[in-house]
């Protein structure tokens, strides 16, 4: 990628954020703190690991909304939570996950990402990537969160054990729901707690969720129960 091209893109993109920061709350303020410096350099991971810190291990054709006529080289770290992009063969930045509204598109995968502000069960507030399941305009917005977690090398403990490498291991995603544009927060698992986020519509959604079989654990059965409560 030539570096005339990220030049365009940090050009579009300061203006991007500029306006959507305008347009975001006070309470967003402390997630952009340190500067809008779109382009940031990244470290590598333990290469000796079993596994990949990536959700695809190579760099893949991909579309960024603010700059739609361009192709870029991006893979998405689903470890540090980072998309990465190729500058060159000697080159690797992250993207700016601060810059708000920015829809990453991976043109093979058909996998659309964007950042959002979500709130962890562990650790509060955070910013992070999602993958987008429903329309711009819906309501009630379901994203899925992919995750890769790291486990350290274990020597064996006895001469009848075996070294554990280190490993990078996929996790299942968790799916996370913005009402109204608010924060993203995950969506419960037990059907009981899941009826309780909708409670204008709490006897509606429990029996669909009845009459339609419904899993939380599958992704296609919460899209449709999703697509249900926005038609509501």
């Amino acid at each position: 990628m030539k570096k005339s091209t990220l030049l365009s893109l940090y050009i579009v993109l300061v203006s991007s954020f500029s306006s959507a920061y305008a347009q975001d709350n006070g309470s967003n303020q402390a997630l952009w703190e340190g500067g809008i410096s779109t382009i940031i350099t990244i470290d590598e991971k333990n290469k000796e690991a079993v596994g990949s810190p990536y959700l695809f291990e190579n760099f893949t054709a991909a579309k960024i909304s603010a700059t739609p006529n361009e192709v870029y080289d991006i893979r998405y770290n689903a470890y540090s939570d980072e998309i990465e992009v190729k500058v060159n063969e000697n080159e690797i930045q992250n993207f700016n996950k601060n810059i708000s509204n920015v829809v990453i598109t991976f043109i093979k995968e058909n996998l659309q990402f964007t950042s959002l502000n979500f709130i962890n069960s562990n650790q509060g507030l955070e910013r992070g990537y999602f993958v987008i399941l429903t329309t711009e305009n819906d309501k009630v917005k379901l994203f899925s969160k992919k995750e890769i977690k790291y486990y350290e090398a274990k020597p064996a403990k006895t001469g009848y054990d075996q070294d554990k490498p280190a490993e990078f291991k996929t996790m299942g995603d968790t799916y996370y729901v913005s009402i109204n544009d608010g924060y993203a927060r995950e969506l419960p698992k037990k059907k009981k707690d899941l009826i309780k986020i909708f409670p204008k519509h709490e006897t509606e959604v429990a029996n669909f969720i009845k009459k339609n079989k419904i899993k939380t654990s599958r992704e296609a059965d919460i899209i449709k129960l999703i697509n249900y409560v926005n038609s509501l």
